[in-house]
């Protein structure tokens, strides 16, 4: 997860507390281990891990079994590091006794200390989808960012350059400021759904869940029907989700020549109706403790959207009404009056545009160019 632009439910911040389930190890306690939380799956072990950001702390997971996996590593900083060493040592094991690593998606605070693990551990096999491995492989800040393509995004979406000149001044002064908390690292295996991920006796499942990134994976043990979710299904929150070009050239197909978009909110609506089709007995998410009621945080993060797509097409319908067009900038505006443009204007503005994509692809939103080449929104009627 993007911990600067993660959303909430019904809290101010994820905080993990699990001292009262915590059980003392081979080497000792430590404050951040949860040994087998889900009796059902009982070779997985919870390990907070520290970020710097509000959020406070991510959630990786030891599979005790052969090979040893760790699902997702945290930041790289010396405190993520320190308890991660420190979790290993309570279950009796070294940071050096890792043999897999398998990453839900490329975020910094999941792929963060792969590259220190491999140096630790020899012969560390790494484990990404495909759709991840160009961003674990080639990881950069900048890359993640990639404003010259984020600002002319919301320029085609109608934000008026002062504003998008505030909210790129406030991207870059967050890079410069942020410390190295991540580095790239060789992929060994490439995942696509439906790969099993072998064990000595028992196999995880990939499942390709597009939403919160193009090549976020969970992870399913059939016979518990335990399932792993990085940021996809999360304790207590949703995850944004992301919106960015594909390619420079537009797209040929679209009549209004569109560069074409990983469209994050349309699939994280898919990807989340195919889950609710399955049945699950628990979730260990990224962030915020143990889900125990898999069927509800699922509904839960759909009707969180659902509540914010159904605002934004009354607001096209109202517009429409009186025979006008409006742009998505403009939509978030008017939804939130008070936000910063150069520090809360992102997140928001890309999900009025991700309902957009939902509402176009119901056939509720027509879409047409203006002169100046930005997009005019009106409710289809």
């Amino acid at each position: 997860m993007n911990a600067l632009d993660q959303q909430r439910v019904g809290c101010t911040a994820i905080l993990i507390s699990m001292n009262s389930s915590l059980r003392r190890g081979t080497g000792g306690a430590a404050t951040n281990l949860s040994r087998a939380p889900l009796r059902e799956f009982p070779r997985a072990h919870l390990i907070t891990l520290p970020t710097p950001w509000e959020v406070g702390y991510v959630q990786v997971y030891l599979i005790e079994s052969e090979p040893l996996t760790l699902i997702d590593t945290g930041v790289k900083s010396a405190a993520s590091h320190s308890a991660l060493s420190a979790a290993l040592d309570c279950l009796g094991y070294g940071l050096e006794d890792l043999q897999r690593v398998i990453l839900t998606h490329y975020h910094r605070d999941h792929l963060g200390q792969a590259e220190s693990l491999r140096q630790a551990a020899d012969h560390l096999e790494i484990c990404a989808h495909e759709q991840a491995v160009p961003m674990v492989e080639g990881f950069s800040v900048e890359r993640d960012e990639n404003l010259e393509d984020a600002a002319a995004l919301v320029r085609e979406y109608g934000v008026p350059r002062h504003a998008i000149d505030s909210m790129i001044a406030e991207r870059e002064r967050r890079i410069r400021s942020d410390p190295a908390l991540c580095e790239p690292t060789c992929v060994d295996r490439v995942l696509r759904h439906g790969d099993a991920v072998e064990f000595k006796d028992f196999a995880l499942e990939v499942i390709h869940s597009p939403g919160h990134t193009a090549g976020h994976i969970l992870l399913q043990h059939a016979a518990s029907r335990v399932l792993f979710s990085g940021d996809q299904i999360l304790g207590g929150a949703v995850p944004n989700t992301e919106n960015y070009y594909l390619d420079e050239l537009p797209d040929p197909r679209d009549p209004l020549r569109r560069r074409p978009r990983f469209k994050g909110l349309l699939e994280y609506r898919h990807s989340l109706r195919k889950l609710r089709r399955q049945s699950f007995s628990a979730i260990l998410p990224g962030f915020g403790g143990v889900v125990r009621v898999p069927d509800r945080a699922i509904r839960d993060a759909l009707l969180y959207y659902e509540v914010r797509i159904q605002r934004i097409e009354r607001s096209l319908r109202s517009v429409t009404a009186i025979g006008q067009s409006v742009t998505a900038y403009e939509i978030w505006h008017s939804l939130f009056p008070n936000d910063d443009p150069a520090t809360q204007m992102r997140t928001r503005l890309l999900m009025v545009i991700g309902a957009l994509d939902v509402l176009e692809e119901l056939g509720q939103c027509v879409t047409v160019r203006r002169d100046d080449g930005v997009l005019l929104h009106r409710h289809a009627e």
